[in-house]
C-alpha cells in the first residue's frame, strides 16, 4: 500500500518581500548597479543596493562619481541615474495585486490556507505548478525518490487522462509539445516513480495545475521583452527586468527559471535569493527549495543588511513552522522581530508576536 503522511499548518501571508507585507509596497526594483550606490529610505535608513534590492516611494538614490544604477519600476519602464546624482525615486505609485491568479491559477487562501509537508517519499511536482507558462514545451521537474530507477509521467487535461505517457531516469523532462498544449485549459502533471510513489500522494497541496497563457498575453509579454532588449545591455540585468516581466503575467515557473540562472552565472545577491525564497515558499508552496534560498540570503548578506536578513529570517520562520519544528521556527521569528523592530516596522513585530504565542501554544500540548 503505499504510504500518505502529510503535515499541516496554517500559511500566513509573505508578501514579495517582507517589508511590503504591511504598509509599504514595493514600486520598483534595482537591477544593475556599478561603483558606488545607495538608498536612502524614508526612516533614514542607509542600504547599499545589489541588483534585487526593491526601491519604495520616498526612497532617495544618490550615486557617487564612479557609481551608476538601473531601476525598473512596478510598471516595467526602465530608468538610469548617472554619476554624481541624488534623485528621488521617480516611479509611478504601485498598486497591491494579488499574488497570483484567481481565475486559471487556483490561490490559498491568504491566512487561512494550510500547506501540507512530505515526511514520506513522494515525487512531488516543483514545476509547472500553480504558474502560467509561455511556452508550451515546458521543462517538467519533481524530487527525486530514494531507490528509484525510472518515473513515467502523464497529463490531465481539465480534470482527464491526456493521451500522452513518457518514462525517464531522471528528475527533469521536456514536454515534447504533442499532444499539443491549449490556452484555457487546465493541465496537472502526474509523476509515477517505478518504487510505487507517485505525486498523487501529496495529499492537503490543494490545486497545483497550471495553464497557457493565450496568444493575445504571449504577444505583449513578447513585445515587452522586446522593450528590455532595446533598453537594457547588461545581461543580468536583462534578465532580472524579463524575470519581472514574467512575474507580472503570473508566468511564474518561468520566472523562477530565469531567477535561477543568474546565480549560476555569478549574480549571487540576497535580494535574488530572498526572491526565489519567497516565490517557492508564497506562490509554490515548496518547502524545502524555500529553506535553501533563505539560507542562501542569509549567508550571502552583510552584516549590515538587515532588510534583506530580516526578510530571510521571517521566511525561515515560516519554513520551520511549516514542517511543525516549532522551536527553531521561534528562533528564527524571533531573530526577525528584532530586525523588524530596528526597521521601525511596528505592524511586523505585532504579527510575529501573535505568531511566537501561536508556536509556544503548540509546542506546550507536546
Amino acid at each position: 500500500m503505499k504510504t500518505r503522511m502529510a503535515i499541516f499548518i496554517g500559511l500566513s501571508s509573505i508578501a514579495t518581500t517582507a517589508l511590503a507585507a504591511t504598509n509599504r509596497i514595493p514600486n520598483g526594483l534595482i537591477i544593475h548597479t556599478s561603483g558606488e550606490v545607495a538608498i536612502e529610505r524614508q526612516n533614514g535608513l542607509i542600504v547599499r543596493p545589489t541588483s534585487g534590492t526593491p526601491i519604495y516611494p520616498g526612497d532617495k538614490l544618490r550615486t557617487a562619481q564612479n557609481g551608476q544604477v538601473t531601476i525598473q519600476c512596478a510598471d516595467l519602464g526602465i530608468k538610469s541615474i548617472a554619476p554624481s546624482e541624488n534623485q528621488l525615486n521617480s516611479c509611478l505609485l504601485a498598486s497591491k495585486k494579488s499574488d497570483c491568479s484567481l481565475d486559471l491559477i487556483k490561490c490559498p487562501d491568504r491566512g487561512d490556507s494550510k500547506i501540507a509537508w512530505h515526511s514520506a517519499p513522494i515525487p512531488y511536482i516543483i514545476s509547472p505548478r500553480r504558474t502560467k507558462l509561455l511556452d508550451s514545451k515546458p521543462i517538467l521537474r519533481w524530487n527525486p525518490v530514494a531507490g528509484a530507477t525510472s518515473y513515467k509521467l502523464s497529463l490531465r487535461e481539465n480534470g482527464a487522462k491526456l493521451n500522452w505517457e513518457m518514462t525517464v531516469s531522471g528528475t527533469e523532462a521536456v514536454y515534447p509539445g504533442e499532444p499539443a498544449l491549449k490556452p484555457g485549459a487546465s493541465y496537472k502533471l502526474i509523476v509515477d516513480a517505478n518504487t510505487g510513489a507517485s505525486s498523487e500522494n501529496a495529499v492537503g497541496e490543494g490545486d497545483i495545475e497550471f495553464s497557457l497563457l493565450d496568444e493575445g498575453e504571449v504577444e505583449r509579454v513578447k513585445s515587452e521583452v522586446g522593450a528590455i532588449d532595446k533598453q537594457v545591455p547588461n545581461e543580468s540585468a536583462k534578465k532580472l527586468a524579463i524575470s519581472s516581466i514574467y512575474l507580472n503575467t503570473s508566468a511564474i515557473a518561468e520566472a523562477i527559471e530565469i531567477l535561477e540562472t543568474l546565480p549560476k552565472a555569478g549574480l549571487e545577491t540576497p535580494p535574488i535569493y530572498r526572491t526565489l525564497g519567497d516565490l517557492y515558499l508564497d506562490r509554490l508552496q515548496l518547502i524545502p527549495q524555500a529553506s535553501a534560498y533563505y539560507s542562501k540570503t542569509i549567508n550571502a548578506a552583510k552584516l549590515d543588511d538587515i532588510e534583506e536578513l530580516t526578510a530571510a529570517r521571517y521566511g525561515l520562520g515560516q519554513v520551520h513552522s511549516a514542517v511543525r519544528n516549532n522551536l527553531e521556527a521561534m528562533r528564527y521569528l524571533r531573530m526577525a522581530k528584532d530586525g523588524f523592530q530596528s526597521l521601525g516596522d511596528l505592524p511586523m513585530v505585532e504579527k510575529i508576536d501573535k505568531q511566537l504565542r501561536d508556536l509556544q501554544r503548540r509546542e506546550d500540548r507536546k
